[in-house]
């Protein structure tokens, strides 16, 4: 479950956001969503769709014409029951998220869906995230791996001792 820190958060007029952990300018954290690679979303306590970013890595095509539909009418006639169902276990803090993985023309994408709750465990919501993890996967499979922190860490001291010699 997703909570929401203890302290009510601010905008002020230079539309500022305050937190717990730090300030960031609105328009700086709209473009930090929408610079990830994934795609994020958000629908309210009435499971109404509020929310999502923009950034050209989509999967799924939304548009500005789905705020305040009600999510189950985003979704095919196949997936309903199993949304609907999610969203009633969210609602009653049953189930705290739900993730799978699904093929779609060639791709692997994983999808994850998370309820959101207030400190006092009111339902605010459902958070989804929608990822092409097809090039992590190759990534896996090709045993190509991001070098590990202690290998860069000594690759640069050697070249530092190197550079005063």
């Amino acid at each position: 479950m997703i909570n929401m820190a203890e302290e009510p958060k601010t905008v002020d007029i230079k539309d500022m956001l305050h937190f717990k952990t730090g300030n960031i300018a609105l328009p700086v954290l709209e473009t930090i969503l929408n610079t990830i690679p994934f795609e994020l979303g958000f629908c309210d306590e009435n499971d109404e769709f509020q929310w999502f970013t923009d950034n050209g890595h989509r999967v799924y095509k939304r548009s500005k014409e789905t705020f305040g539909k009600n999510v189950l009418g985003l979704h095919h006639g196949g997936a309903r029951p199993q949304v609907q169902e999610l969203l009633k276990q969210f609602h009653a803090g049953t189930k705290d998220n739900f993730e799978f993985l699904l093929d779609l023309d060639g791709r692997k994408i994983y999808i994850s869906f998370y309820a959101v709750h207030d400190e006092n465990g009111k339902y605010l919501g459902c958070f989804d995230f929608t990822g092409d993890i097809t090039e992590l996967q190759q990534m896996k499979e090709t045993a190509k791996v991001i070098p590990p922190m202690d290998a860069i860490k000594a690759k640069e001291a050697a070249e530092k001792s190197t550079d005063k010699d």
